[in-house]
């Protein structure tokens, strides 16, 4: 008869399997291949590759696709349109829809609904001013959920606003399988986009000078521009170094484009590398700890050995108009806050630790990078990771 520990191992181990395997997220292949966004084979479920390719890589994410950036043609996927959370590959999204309302000189007061995001942040103090240019590095290096914020409502005024502007761009952009719930991606009830929308937005961002000098950019540092003489807080250079290992680690023609990880994400990346003038683009979703930088590399490669040579098996569609800006938007309200009252669920003001700890926050990250240890076959050894990372996560580190 087993011990009553170790019915309990196994039960526990039952569910920490059940909240990770990526099978708890509804699909989304339409039942009229006809309809599907991308083409009839844009519907299929599991791996969709095409006939005389070279054997795909083992890639661990749960749903994935690889196109070629320039042309749109898919040349493989593997559930292309199943929801999934995007994690901070959201910060994309918000990127393409507020850059065109944006000019990079323009300025933006902090207040408090910045500096009190969940998960990583730059460092924003509020009532301290910073110019929109590094609010951009902050967002896209760094994947600061403070700059998400601040960027949303600089470019909108208002961040419902923003979220309602960062949906109706998907639509734009046909990214029909995206909700947006909050501009960074942080987990969110109802929050999903798919690997095929993240392939999109890869491809779109591609297409923007500017969000390409980001996407490239290692490191980059800024100050407050203006800081209230009253301020309790101290105006420290900040710096944003790229979470993006393939541009890190100078992966050979790596142009970008994002990473993210949330606990019930996983690991998420839309990566892009250019070699003698064709472009690649992958997207990954639901990435297990550790694989996301070899998988994506893994995927890129295989792009490069197959573009041009094999049918394929979809395309990344072209937005349904030119992006617009409308009058409105032309003199947007630059996010000078009136938030002066300190909400309560924050500490005492001194305690600069409550905000940032080593440049992250002890909460759940929807920045690159992750803590989640893959299920292990063994209750007991489900139960050592468990505590590694609780132990991890209260010191602040999150690890790929």
């Amino acid at each position: 008869m087993r011990s009553r520990r170790g019915r309990l191992g196994v039960a526990g181990l039952g569910l920490v399997l059940a909240a990770l395997l990526p099978a708890t997220v509804p699909s989304t292949a339409a039942a009229d291949t006809g309809s599907v966004i991308g083409g009839p084979r844009m519907a299929e479920q599991g791996f969709v590759v095409p006939s005389g390719a070279t054997a795909l890589p083992n890639i661990s994410s749960a749903a994935w696709v690889v196109a070629d950036a320039d042309t749109g043609q898919v040349l493989a996927a593997r559930d292309p349109h199943r929801k999934l959370r995007p994690a901070s590959t959201l910060k994309t999204l918000l990127a393409l829809t507020m850059a065109p309302r944006l000019n990079n000189t323009d300025l933006y007061v902090a207040d408090w609904e910045d500096a009190n995001q969940e998960g990583t942040r730059i460092g924003l103090w509020p009532g301290h001013t910073y110019k929109v240019g590094d609010l951009w590095y902050a967002l896209m290096l760094k994947s600061g959920n403070d700059a998400a914020t601040a960027l949303a409502k600089a470019g909108a005024g208002s961040l419902q606003q923003g979220i309602a502007m960062m949906q109706a761009e998907a639509r734009r952009l046909q990214a029909n399988d995206t909700t947006v719930v909050n501009p960074s991606g942080l987990d969110a009830d109802g929050q999903f986009s798919s690997a095929y929308d993240l392939a999109l937005w890869g491809r779109a961002a591609l297409q923007r000078g500017d969000l390409r000098r980001y996407m490239t950019t290692v490191r980059h540092s800024f100050n407050a521009v203006s800081v209230p003489a009253d301020s309790k807080y101290k105006d420290e250079a900040m710096y944003a170094r790229t979470e993006n290992r393939l541009v890190q680690n100078e992966y050979p023609g790596a142009i970008g484009v994002k990473m993210g990880y949330t606990t019930k994400a996983q690991n998420t990346m839309i990566a892009a590398a250019e070699r003698d003038g064709r472009r690649i683009v992958a997207s990954l979703m639901f990435t297990p700890q550790g694989r996301i930088t070899p998988d994506a590399a893994a995927l890129l490669e295989w792009g490069f050995a197959n573009s041009g040579r094999v049918e394929p098996v979809g395309q990344l569609v072209e937005p349904l108009s030119k992006a617009v800006v409308s009058e409105a938007d032309l003199a947007p309200v630059v996010g000078v806050s009136t938030n002066d009252i300190r909400p309560t669920s924050v500490a005492n003001a001194s305690d600069s630790d409550d905000l940032l700890v080593g440049g992250f926050s002890a909460k759940t990250s929807a920045m690159t990078g992750g803590l989640l240890a893959v299920a292990a076959a063994l209750g007991v050894l489900a139960l050592k990771v468990a505590k590694r990372r609780r132990r991890f996560a209260a010191a602040g580190v999150y690890r790929y």
